[in-house]
């Protein structure tokens, strides 16, 4: 899904019919603060997220948040939580932000970065 873009009726079906239809969020484990880390680091950072996710009870998906020409990809996870959670969350793992799809439209919510939140695809 390019998140530049409006999101189409057949994206919305495509979430829709693979469980992701209501309120979720996307979130990240890799490079805290922004900073680059090893492939090793982040790979720990990933299983430590998957790990403290499937203790609190939450079913999740590995998804790829790559940047439009695809020079920077992170796996991060698609998860049914509440946007408070999810933002505690991302805290925790000195994220920046996540992504916030409301059931119609994606959004950039800050984590460790104090912003209101950001509706996507921008317009300007």
């Amino acid at each position: 899904i390019d998140l530049r873009k409006k999101l189409s009726e057949r994206a919305l079906l495509g979430l829709r019919s693979v469980g992701f239809g209501r309120p979720f969020a996307i979130l990240t484990a890799y490079d805290p603060h922004g900073r680059n880390l090893s492939r090793d680091e982040n790979e720990e950072r990933k299983q430590s997220l998957d790990e403290k996710l499937a203790a609190r009870g939450y079913s999740f998906v590995h998804v790829d948040c790559c940047s439009p020409d695809g020079a920077h990809c992170e796996t991060s996870v698609a998860v049914t939580m509440p946007r408070d959670d999810a933002v505690e969350l991302a805290r925790e793992l000195e994220q920046v932000a996540i992504f916030w799809f409301d059931g119609e439209r994606f959004w950039i919510v800050g984590a460790i970065v104090d912003t209101d939140p950001l509706m996507l695809p921008r317009s300007s």
